[in-house]
């Protein structure tokens, strides 16, 4: 009776010890942005884009061993003008990695809540990390996510030229940008959860 006292008092404080880890993971650093509108001109590639990279910790820690994860993750998003991919999501590909634990990432662009939003100038930015170990469905799939904004003046400069096109990256004083780490259950495959499909 005791243990069972225990286990359901354990049970019932789980939830709260978990939020406490989560709150403390280490966050994501985004060390390199650019983005590009391009001038239009004939003969020139029409394609706007945003490239970016970001550290690749392993999520579940709080304290990465950099002798362990301290790999990158370089992310694209590509469109052709009116059409931003707001809310459409992209394969990252992650290199340079010593991870025990196999990932995948996943980015997606969302538009800025405020009153003057731009793809390559006001925007955020949506990671979703999964691993893709072999794991029980029945249990879920464990996805990390993090988000951060994006804004000339705010960490991003840049210019503009005469013959039209656009080029922006990331300010020196805001390098890396800290992107805040949280972690959700998903039901189904990883390739739902890292398009945030069925998740909490």
């Amino acid at each position: 009776m005791q243990v069972r006292r225990c286990l359901h008092a354990l049970g019932a404080a789980l939830p709260f010890f978990t939020s406490a880890v989560l709150a403390q993971l280490a966050p994501w650093q985004v060390t390199y942005i650019e983005t590009w509108q391009p001038s239009g001109r004939p003969g020139n590639s029409p394609d706007w884009y945003i490239h970016v990279n970001i550290t690749n910790p392993d999520p579940t820690q709080s304290d990465p061993d950099p002798d362990i994860a301290q790999g990158k993750v370089y992310c694209k998003i590509v469109w052709l003008y009116p059409n931003a991919p707001y809310n459409q999501v992209s394969a990252c590909d992650i290199v340079d990695t010593s991870s025990p634990t196999p990932w995948a990432w996943t980015i997606e662009l969302l538009e800025a809540q405020d009153a003057d939003p731009y793809p390559i100038t006001n925007f955020d930015l949506r990671w979703r990390a999964a691993s893709t170990a072999p794991a029980s469905t029945e249990e879920g799939v464990q996805v990390w996510t993090g988000t951060g904004q994006f804004e000339v003046a705010k960490n991003l400069q840049g210019t503009c030229a005469a013959s039209g096109f656009c080029l922006w990256w990331l300010k020196a004083t805001s390098t890396p940008v800290l992107i805040d780490v949280t972690s959700d259950t998903c039901q189904g495959t990883v390739e739902e959860a890292l398009q945030g499909i069925n998740c909490d």
